[in-house]
């Protein structure tokens, strides 16, 4: 046999075994850009714990029910549509491989008029913004345990949306980075409400996101809340789904008062409407598009 046909024959085994799932399962099978999914793996032996290797990043399963590992894995905004391999991967290696088909998503964009010191800062301003940049990159790179929710997500605030996750931003005819939540319009003094239960990780007033709270909801997965009035919480604090962290307003680079609500997954940027299970209480539903969420439903 030639090496030719044994190449051929060894790339044909790598794709018949990238096409062996060995029991693991995705939701949503098609994952978009930007996207949450979850994995759920039933492996043949006992044995953990467990990773999932995806787009050149790791995350964490745990047990579920019944002798199965479950866990949450997060599409890059910016990624490109086509194929993907995914591992599940042990002490010893990889024990589970499949190719999962990234889909086709097209975020448009959105043009605003602000502040133009909010747009192209002073020097002392911008140095501000970078030191607070450098602050949330550590809060995101601490993982830690246990993990802290469980589905249902919930929609922090009542209100419509008023800018999806993903489009393009430009402000005062200046193009800038893609919007990186979600915002829900609603009036000055709404109460924001935690998505689910966690750790407070900041609280605090920053130059381009007003008074910001992020929660850690452990195993890399936190959510944000930019822009308020008021924060009603503090560094440290336990919190329940459901509890107050402040009030809407329009505090930093807003138009206006709106809560953006964001989620960040081993520091990637997602889309908040695909946590899993989410569900409209006790925030109540949050205008359309909120059915395109893993397991999204109505109160």
């Amino acid at each position: 046999m030639t090496r030719r046909w044994i190449g051929a024959l060894l790339a044909a085994a790598l794709v018949l075994a990238g096409t062996t799932w060995a029991g693991v399962r995705v939701d949503p099978s098609r994952p978009r850009p930007g996207d949450l999914f979850r994995i759920f793996w039933r492996p043949d032996a006992a044995g953990g714990p467990w990773r999932v290797r995806f787009d050149g990043r790791e995350f964490p399963l745990w047990p579920g029910p019944d002798g199965g590992w479950e866990g949450l894995a997060a599409v890059d905004a910016t990624a490109e549509p086509g194929p993907r391999s995914l591992e599940i991967v042990g002490r010893t290696g990889p024990a589970a491989r499949q190719r999962i088909e990234v889909a086709p998503r097209s975020f448009g964009e959105q043009r605003l008029r602000v502040d133009p010191r909010l747009v192209n800062p002073n020097p002392e301003d911008a140095a501000r913004a970078a030191r607070e940049a450098k602050r949330i990159r550590e809060v995101l790179a601490r993982i830690s345990r246990p993990r802290l929710w469980n589905p249902p997500f919930f929609l922090p605030a009542r209100g419509p949306v008023s800018s999806p996750f993903g489009v393009r931003r430009v402000y005062n005819g200046e193009p800038r980075g893609y919007h990186s939540g979600l915002d829900i319009a609603a009036p000055r003094g709404t109460p924001v409400r935690a998505a689910a239960a966690g750790v407070v990780a900041l609280a605090d007033e920053l130059f381009y996101t007003g008074r910001t709270v992020f929660l850690d909801h452990g195993l890399g997965l936190f959510t944000a809340y930019f822009h308020m009035d008021e924060i009603r919480v503090r560094p440290g604090q336990p919190v329940e789904a459901g509890d107050v962290l402040g009030v809407v307003g329009s505090t930093g680079r807003s138009t206006g008062p709106h809560l953006h609500w964001g989620a960040y997954l081993e520091g990637i940027k997602a889309d908040p409407l695909t946590l899993p299970g989410l569900a409209a209480r006790p925030g109540r539903r949050a205008g359309a598009g909120v059915a395109r969420g893993a397991g999204a439903k109505e109160p």
